[in-house]
């Protein structure tokens, strides 16, 4: 047969063999191409389209094969690379698909060698590379939801979120009902804290397709994002009956549970997040987290560790084990892991607060009281922003001849023990306001520098400048040395504390009040406070005892009825006036770290006070004495929870106490 027989007979079997092609006669195309090559084994278009019956059956090393063929055949036709790029990625031989989709898109950029390349891109995690493949493929063919979709993706990772966003918007106008679109907006949405709308975005996607995992996990993140733990630990649970063996998950539904107080629980759920995937650093990291919750310190810096060894810029690894040093008092090393960490995720507040946290218990306010300003941009602050339109003071401008609201923030106790700068600020010739709870406004009244007091919720007159009283510190510069600790600085009423000495009658005894536990509610409550049995246990005989605290738990109630050398009279712990009068006879005071320990010091009464093994930054580490009150004496935890080593040295003090009156 002669070459140009050849070639005809060559182009009628290649004519009839894409039309069955075209037809979506697969059998009939195969055979009519293998007849091609037949005839000339060297046949571009025989090769090629051989090439993507075969993808098309998922033999991916004869498809790679024959468009290697193709392209010795033909090396530059541009649909020829892109097919073997595509035949590359599916074998998972992403590297060579790469190079195969550059050549494709110099020689013809076609949207799908764009798009090809930009999936191998964001497979070997070229991000930026990849969003700029995806937006050659939207310039060409701006309707191409896909593309959208994987550009969003690949943004997201390139912490470009509102682009990102962007993205899915416009994938879901050309599609409303794309769940991966709707998922992946739900992720973004994530990522800019905006929780209500990424729930939404879960919901439609769930509404949709049910049986989606990722959509169930976004929907327990945004959950948790919302404080709603119960709703959280629900959807994560429901993706894992979707989809049993997902890490992510799993470490996700470890953070619920952590949420919910259940950290045995939460613990398991790490470790199996961790069978799974051995060097998973947020697994491990979020184990580091929950360990350390559990007072179990040493393995939880191994875990933050191991978190790190995967992943060092991971911040959250970085916090966990600066958390865990805290615990241990190795306050150096903490406040470097919490700086680390705050460069790493320079917005994020809690990592701010643990710096500062750490700072201000080490002693270096100069570091840590700016960092105390972020309290108000904690997710759940027990005192919220006043909004007030009049500037923040914080010393830095004169005030002589204005006028200035001091507001109350937080606790009764932060309170008096924050009021002592009333008369510094009044000394710079302001007029000052004093805003405070109400059961501290008549108690307030003795407070030197001629402040207007107001009780929180009463009008208040015009003011120029503001400032919340625990900030106050941070105005005056204020270190463990500088700090104002005048033996006094508020007095009980002189008739109240008359009339309750009159009722107590002579003194034939020490008298010593006592103050072991707080308000039940109070979140550290747990750690701080004991039962009244506990402290009795170690007290000598000989003493007149008054229980200083209103509140009383039906336990302790009950132990205090069958004490009778423990005077109780409640009529007076009804006001923090009657309080403050009582209080102002008695000899020495016990405490547990409570508004009463401060009211104590803010008297100049004696005050023995009994810390947790994890105390508040005011408190200082290492030191028996109190920079804010000179009248105190701190007895600290050595272990978590164990009261015995505090009480002991307070059994052994007292004879020393007493034989010293």
């Amino acid at each position: 047969m002669s070459d140009t027989a050849n070639q005809e007979k060559i182009n009628a079997l290649l004519d009839q063999a894409f039309d069955a092609f075209e037809q979506g006669r697969l059998a009939q195309a195969t055979d009519g191409f293998r007849a091609v090559l037949k005839l000339d084994p060297k046949d571009f278009d025989a090769l090629n389209m051989l090439g993507v019956l075969t993808l098309q059956k998922r033999d991916w090393p004869a498809a790679i094969a024959l468009f290697e063929q193709a392209i010795a055949a033909d090396p530059d036709v541009g649909m020829a690379h892109t097919n073997l790029g595509l035949a590359c990625v599916e074998a998972g031989q992403v590297d060579k698909a790469l190079v195969h989709f550059d050549k494709a898109v110099t020689l013809e950029p076609s949207v799908e060698a764009h798009f090809g390349r930009g999936v191998a891109q964001q497979t070997l995690r070229q991000w930026e590379a990849a969003s700029d493949s995806f937006a050659n493929v939207i310039a060409m063919q701006p309707q191409n939801v896909e593309a959208h979709v994987n550009r969003g993706t690949v943004l997201l990772q390139c912490r470009r979120v509102d682009e990102a966003l962007a993205c899915y918007n416009k994938a879901l106008a050309l599609q409303p009902k794309h769940v991966s679109a709707l998922i992946n907006r739900g992720h973004t949405l994530l990522a800019l804290h905006r929780f209500d709308e990424a729930l939404a975005s879960y919901d439609q996607a769930i509404a949709l397709d049910a049986t989606r995992p990722g959509a169930f996990n976004g929907r327990g993140d945004a959950c948790l994002g919302k404080l709603r733990f119960e709703e959280a630990l629900a959807a994560y649970e429901r993706a894992l009956t979707l989809k049993a063996d997902q890490p992510e998950v799993l470490c996700n539904r470890g953070n619920a549970l952590q949420k919910l107080g259940r950290l045995p629980d939460a613990i398991a759920s790490y470790e199996q997040a961790l069978k799974l995937a051995p060097e998973h650093a947020i697994a491990l990291a979020n184990l580091s987290g929950a360990l350390r919750q559990m007072h179990r310190h040493v393995e939880a810096l191994q875990y933050a560790d191991r978190a790190l060894a995967q992943d060092d810029k991971l911040a959250g690894a970085h916090m966990n084990r600066g958390n865990a040093l805290l615990d241990m008092e190795r306050l150096k090393e903490a406040s470097a892991s919490f700086a680390t960490a705050v460069s790493l995720q320079p917005d994020d507040v809690d990592m701010q607060w643990a710096l500062g946290w750490s700072s201000l218990l080490a002693g270096d306010w100069a570091r840590g009281l700016p960092l105390f300003e972020v309290r108000w941009r904690k997710p759940g602050f027990s005192s919220q922003p006043r909004g007030f339109t009049q500037p923040l003071w914080l010393g830095d401008t004169d005030i002589q001849g204005r006028t200035i609201l001091l507001h109350a923030e937080q606790g009764l106790g932060d309170t008096l023990q924050f009021c002592r700068y009333v008369p510094m600020v009044a000394a710079r010739g302001a007029r000052v306001i004093l805003e405070v709870q109400p059961p501290l406004k008549k108690l307030m009244a003795s407070l030197a520098g001629g402040a207007q007091i107001v009780g929180t919720g009463e009008p208040l007159p015009a003011f120029d400048v503001q400032c919340p009283l625990m900030s106050l510190p941070l105005a005056f510069k204020s270190t463990p040395d500088t700090v104002p600790a005048p033996a006094s600085y508020l007095s009980a009423d002189a008739a109240q504390v008359q009339a309750v000495a009159h009722r107590l009658g002579p003194r034939t005894q020490p008298r010593i009040g006592l103050v072991w536990s707080g308000n039940a509610a109070h979140r550290n409550d747990l750690n701080r406070s004991m039962r009244l049995a506990t402290l009795l246990s170690v007290l000598p005989g000989g003493v007149h005892y008054h229980c200083l605290q209103k509140d009383i738990r039906e336990s302790d109630m009950a132990v205090l009825k069958s004490r009778p050398d423990v005077s109780h009279l409640p009529d007076l712990l009804q006001s923090f006036d009657g309080t403050a009068a009582l209080l102002d006879q008695m000899d020495l005071v016990i405490s547990v770290d409570t508004s009463l320990a401060h009211l104590a010091g803010a008297l100049g009464k004696p005050c023995w006070i009994l810390l947790s093994r994890a105390p508040d930054w005011r408190w200082l580490v290492g030191r028996q004495d109190c920079p804010w009150y000179p009248s105190a004496r701190l007895f600290r935890q050595q272990a978590w929870g164990q009261w015995d080593q505090p009480l002991r040295e307070v059994a052994q003090a007292l004879p020393t106490w007493l034989g010293a009156r």
